[in-house]
């Protein structure tokens, strides 16, 4: 078995343009097949197929934290953007910095231990037509607007074939393309500064993506709504979890897919550091959003080019050796104990109200291989250029947009010196349009 709720596989041989794309779930599950697991949430690895018909993979049922994307699947992690070449992510490279390899650009010396990373800024533009494009794409925003895209007809994108060119992209998305579909349905607005408004991903305009899991309830999920009044329905968890009771150690009303407990969230740990959902009938099924746009891709370039693109994400050696993977640097993290790991998982340590970062692994400045957005400098208190400002969004899906209790209330302290006011970012030259190795001094 994986999971009660796990969904068969798509057939090999698929129809052209058939007239909606399937269940996301499904394409997920397709393209990243997990392994076969029993009752314990352990691991079988002699079997080659699960109790469920589908076969053992090389991924986990159970994603929790994290902690461990970009790093070997055995660990239980899955690709980064940067793994999936995510084109709109413009990440930050591994320079040491809180965030490393997110969209959230930290200055090297930003204390990851007293303030959120999150609040750095994001890449942002005031037009689609300069070097760095229409900066910052959460990637559930590229993935509503390519099923809408794929299940409407779309005209203007014209046949979903002309979407791909192998010889330019192999089997990816023409990144024109991309941003001509995102752009036919989150246009920028004009009468606000010209950026273009993109709805969290829990809600119905912003693709109703079900295997987000967000920490809304109550007060929390009615202030989102009055946050995004054109949003549409929100998926809280008396939606997603109905009648199912949140533990009473873990922080209701993040706003994001992460868990924190109570004891984090007092001293403001940033949440990406705290886990998934762990607890219910949705335990471990959360997925990030850009692997439901990577499943889509893999469907379609399958569907049109099958000798040349397989089923299955990624058939090559990923992922690369430990020292040059994209993982992030975490916190010291109390580890929870074997009698809660059914229904708990680690959570960041709390030392004189404050979290510990790094963790003994340290900082992982790094040489490592993706598509950045380098050269860039942090400046205090100055205004950005108009090529790249601060985003304070908190719609961007994990990993991007500011934490907070989205109900009002704060989270615990955080230094003076953060926040995205005080960390404002000018850009000195231009993304690279293809894969780089950033090469660092250690």
């Amino acid at each position: 078995m994986k999971f009660a709720a796990t969904l068969l596989l798509l057939a090999t041989t698929h129809p052209m343009h058939a007239a909606t794309l399937p269940d996301i779930s499904t394409l997920i599950e397709t393209a990243y097949p997990t392994w076969c697991i029993n009752e314990n949430e352990q691991r079988l690895t002699a079997p080659t197929t699960c109790a469920d018909g589908t076969p053992n993979g090389r991924f986990s049922p159970i994603y929790l934290t994290k902690q461990f994307s970009g790093a070997d699947p055995a660990l239980r992690g899955y690709p980064t953007p940067l793994d999936i070449q995510y084109v709109f992510e413009y990440a930050s490279p591994y320079l040491g910095q809180p965030c490393a390899g997110s969209p959230h650009h930290c200055p090297e010396d930003f204390d990851g231990s007293n303030e959120m990373c999150k609040s750095c800024p994001t890449m942002v533009t005031e037009n689609d037509h300069g070097p760095n494009g229409p900066g910052h794409v959460p990637p559930h925003i590229s993935l509503a607007a390519v099923t809408k895209a794929y299940n409407e007809g779309l005209e203007s994108a014209g046949e979903f074939s002309t979407w791909f060119d192998y010889d330019q992209n192999a089997c990816r998305i023409l990144p024109t393309k991309l941003l001509h579909i995102v752009r036919a349905y989150y246009p920028r607005d004009p009468t606000n500064g010209n950026k273009p408004y993109y709805p969290p991903p829990y809600s119905v305009e912003g693709g109703s993506y079900p295997l987000e899991f967000a920490n809304l309830d109550g007060a929390s999920c009615d202030a989102k709504k009055t946050s995004n009044p054109t949003a549409g329905a929100l998926d809280c968890l008396d939606v997603h979890s109905p009648s199912v009771e949140v533990p009473d150690t873990l922080q209701v009303g993040y706003g994001s897919p992460h868990y924190c407990s109570k004891a984090s969230a007092a001293v403001g740990v940033a949440s990406d550091y705290c886990p998934y959902i762990t607890f219910g009938p949705n335990r471990g099924k959360y997925r990030h959003p850009h692997l439901g746009y990577s499943a889509v891709e893999v469907y379609l370039a399958n569907m049109i080019m099958p000798d040349k693109c397989g089923d299955t994400w990624d058939d090559s050696n990923y992922p690369p050796n430990a020292v040059n993977d994209n993982t992030q640097a975490f916190p010291q993290m109390n580890l929870v104990t074997t009698t809660n790991r059914m229904k708990d998982h680690d959570q960041p340590t709390i030392y004189n109200n404050l979290w510990v970062w790094p963790a003994e692994e340290g900082r992982k400045k790094k040489t490592t291989m993706g598509q950045f957005s380098n050269h860039l400098v942090v400046i205090p208190g100055n205004t950005a250029s108009n090529t790249g400002v601060v985003s304070d969004t908190a719609n961007g899906g994990d990993g991007a947009g500011k934490d907070g209790l989205v109900d009002g209330s704060d989270l615990g302290p955080i230094s003076e010196s953060g926040g995205a006011g005080l960390r404002t970012m000018l850009l000195q030259s231009v993304i690279f349009s293809v894969s780089v190795v950033v090469l660092l001094m250690i």
